[in-house]
């Protein structure tokens, strides 16, 4: 029998805020303030971030010490992480940038849908390298997720 792996919920949990961040995206019912939107994918990443720590501290999961090689390598992750990071303290060291990207949340374009009442926002990440659509990468980073998890991680048993 194999225990019950509590980085699950965690996953899940990205799952959930990935949602809000599709309808934020592709739209939705505009029934509160623009700022609980960009908070919902603020969360996202946050999220999306710290299910490293989840799969790390897990003790039903091995192996964990691939996690952050595997962040280190997945382009969408670095900044993910990056976001993250900036996110949390404000302003990011430099120094400890996976990217080295200065990845940073850039113009937000809004679309309003009549008599419906109905918004989408896109935001936009700007890098050293270009701007790059929010959902896009966060849709990269769910996926790189879901192929970790199937592909790296294993339950231990009872």
């Amino acid at each position: 029998m194999v225990n019950s792996s509590k980085y699950r919920e965690q996953f899940d949990r990205v799952k959930r805020w990935y949602e809000r961040f599709r309808e934020i995206d592709q739209g939705r019912l505009h029934n509160r303030p623009s700022d609980y939107y960009q908070d919902d994918v603020y969360a996202f990443f946050l999220n999306c971030y710290h299910l490293k720590d989840w799969i790390k501290n897990d003790p039903n999961v091995r192996p964990r010490e691939n996690v952050e090689e595997f962040i280190n390598t997945n382009e969408a992750l670095k900044l993910c992480a990056d976001i993250c990071n900036g996110l949390k303290h404000l302003k990011r060291d430099p120094r400890k940038s996976r990217s080295g990207k200065d990845p940073q949340f850039g113009k937000r374009d809004f679309r309003l849908s009549l008599p419906e009442s109905t918004i989408s926002v896109k935001y936009t990440i700007d890098t050293a390298d270009g701007s790059v659509d929010a959902f896009e990468l966060a849709t990269k980073c769910l996926r790189a997720w879901e192929d970790f998890i199937a592909s790296k991680i294993v339950a231990c048993e009872e």
